[in-house]
């Protein structure tokens, strides 16, 4: 009988509990926004760790150079989010609200991607090139909707405006969470989990 995935499992769950919240607790799309930054602040930070580590396909410097070249691309990736995320939070469009759920949300999705990281990490022998562009994938609905959320907001002034784009922004970046997850580790879903000896560190 084949292992749950407990990974996709967490991430279903994650995304799970944020949609829900966001529905019962009517949230507002800064809320949002700003839990999802923060998870692929988390992705590529653990994408950095895998780049340090990866074997077989480049002598230590180079690894290191091309970590180092991710942090600053993906870091200056979620500066301008995060200026963006600013700059509509002063215009009025953007509010966070419920502090406690984004909190706990924030929690859900940073565990999951720990578990995740823990689950294939001694199973996969990736290419650090494809270490390297994967979390792309995940970050393309986040870019849009943060581009394209603000001024749809702007044009479709109140609630409806504002739940026509969350439920766009929820839909979107859930749907490309469980495609970047399977894709990623298609292979190895059913695989035992590693032990912990069996975890290189």
């Amino acid at each position: 009988m084949d292992r749950p995935d407990l990974p996709l499992l967490s991430l279903v769950f994650a995304n799970g509990f944020t949609i829900a919240l966001a529905l019962i607790q009517d949230w507002e799309l800064g809320t949002v926004h700003a839990i999802y930054w923060f998870q692929s602040v988390v992705i590529g930070a653990l994408t950095f760790v895998r780049l340090l580590g990866t074997g077989g396909d480049g002598n230590r410097f180079a690894r290191l150079a091309l970590a180092g070249f991710f942090a600053f691309h993906y870091g200056l990736f979620h500066v301008v989010y995060l200026v963006f995320l600013v700059t509509f939070g002063l215009m009025g469009l953007f509010r966070i609200v419920d502090l406690p759920g984004l909190v706990l949300a924030c929690a859900l999705f940073l565990a999951n991607h720990l578990v995740s990281f823990l689950w294939y990490r001694s199973r996969e022998e990736v290419p650090s090139a494809q270490i390297f562009t994967e979390p792309y994938a995940r970050i393309v609905p986040m870019h849009l909707t943060i581009i394209a959320g603000g001024f749809v907001t702007m044009m479709l002034p109140g609630e409806d405006g504002a739940r026509l784009v969350l439920l766009l922004f929820l839909l979107l970046k859930t749907a490309a969470d469980l495609g970047a997850h399977l894709k990623k580790h298609g292979g190895a879903r059913t695989a035992m989990p590693p032990s912990p000896a069996a975890v290189r560190y």
